[in-house]
């Protein structure tokens, strides 16, 4: 269980960090 969260704690911050690159690259 603890392996699942700190997976989806990865995944999460990494889509997050995408969004942010996106985003700045739109603008």
């Amino acid at each position: 269980m603890k392996e699942f969260v700190g997976r989806t704690a990865v995944v999460t911050g990494g889509a997050r960090g995408f969004g942010k690159a996106f985003g700045r690259a739109l603008v």
